[in-house]
């Protein structure tokens, strides 16, 4: 079946091949994190309701995300149709714009929010101020970092 597509769809078959392993991985490690969750759960080593609650919710809800774009995926690499039409999809200029523009907006308002919190987080707890700095500072050397290596890249 992959002989039968064009050289373009052969590269984005292979992507979302490579894509679908780190989704597996991802997929596996969260599985691992639901099993130490439900061992610490019933040796009650997490006291708090909320805290199990919440990470009972995010685990369960990160991994059926991720193994609904692994069928989806799938199911695109089987039907040559699908394949096309999806590489065209996202490889259309005006969607990569409109991603673009939407992460960087995105961006002014997390780092806004962030900004905010920290300064409220002052008067209200030491530890959320740190929080809210503390990200800050992570998405400005990971914007710092990304910057300077895409800009040798590109």
């Amino acid at each position: 079946m992959k002989k039968d597509l064009t050289k373009a769809d052969r590269e984005y078959y292979e992507k979302i091949r490579k894509l679908n392993r780190l989704y597996l991985a991802s997929l596996l490690f969260i599985v691992v994190c639901l099993i130490i969750l439900a061992i610490g759960i019933k040796n009650q080593q997490i006291p708090h309701e909320r805290t199990r609650g919440f990470l009972t919710g995010f685990f369960v809800s990160m991994s059926t995300a991720i193994a609904v774009v692994l069928f989806r995926n799938k199911r695109i690499m089987n039907n040559p149709a699908k394949l096309k039409q999806e590489r065209i999809k996202k490889t259309d200029e005006r969607n990569i714009q409109i991603i673009s523009k939407t992460f960087c907006v995105t961006s002014y308002v997390l780092i806004f929010t962030l900004a905010i919190l920290s300064v409220l987080g002052s008067f209200i707890s030491q530890v959320m101020m740190m929080m809210a700095a503390g990200l800050i500072y992570v998405f400005l050397i990971s914007f710092l970092i990304c910057y300077f290596y895409f800009g040798k890249k590109l």
